[in-house]
């Protein structure tokens, strides 16, 4: 498996499937602003309020091919072999197909993920062990702690201040290279006197 990072900004996502995992699939997905209909016979609770809200399109119906046929991403969030079967099946070549339950129907899986700031980290075992994808997401949030927000957002201030700076490349590098020392994560003293000095 290759892995990417997909913007999925205003992007048409099919999400087939109702219930406990359609939900955790959709909540990632408003987070990025994607345009999501979700076809199901039945909907969780948490799906109807975010319908009557007006955040996603519910086809309370059983899936047909025309339901994600412009689909940007169809994900298959059902345990119905027959359902997954019948989306892989007609989904055309260019589709985007994420099987939730059977993951050799589609071809793209969606990793266990978290976000710090500008940082993102993304854990899969290609299916493998879905409890160890867990364990090590939550191992990595505890290592990568709240502090990375801030710590990132400085990261990309400093690097459009360093790019705009009138020297040479080597000393841009090493710039960019003083501000990946750990003090500068810890101290945000030490990130105001570093700011300080290269806009002086």
């Amino acid at each position: 498996m290759f892995t990417v990072m997909l913007d999925l900004c205003n992007q048409p996502i099919v999400v087939i499937g109702g219930g406990n995992v359609a939900t955790r699939r959709i909540k990632s997905f408003l987070k990025e602003g994607a345009e999501i209909t979700v076809v199901a016979p039945s909907f969780t609770e948490e799906i109807c309020k975010w319908s009557d809200e007006d955040k996603v399109r519910l086809k309370r119906k059983s899936v047909e091919k025309k339901d994600f046929e412009h689909a940007f991403l169809i994900v298959i969030a059902t345990n119905d072999e027959t359902v997954t079967s019948f989306v892989a099946k007609h989904a055309r070549k260019n589709q985007l197909v994420n099987a939730a339950s059977q993951f050799s129907e589609g071809n793209v899986q969606v990793p266990a993920q978290f976000s710090r700031g500008n940082l993102s980290i993304s854990v899969s075992t290609n299916g493998a062990s879905p409890s160890l994808t867990k364990k090590i997401k939550q191992e990595l949030e505890q290592q990568f702690d709240e502090s990375y927000i801030e710590y990132t957002y400085f990261l990309a201030h400093c690097r459009e201040v360093i790019h705009n700076m009138n020297c040479s490349k080597e000393e841009k590098h090493q710039l960019l290279l003083e501000i990946i020392n750990e003090k500068y994560r810890i101290s945000t003293y030490a990130q105001q006197e570093f700011l300080q000095r290269i806009q002086s």
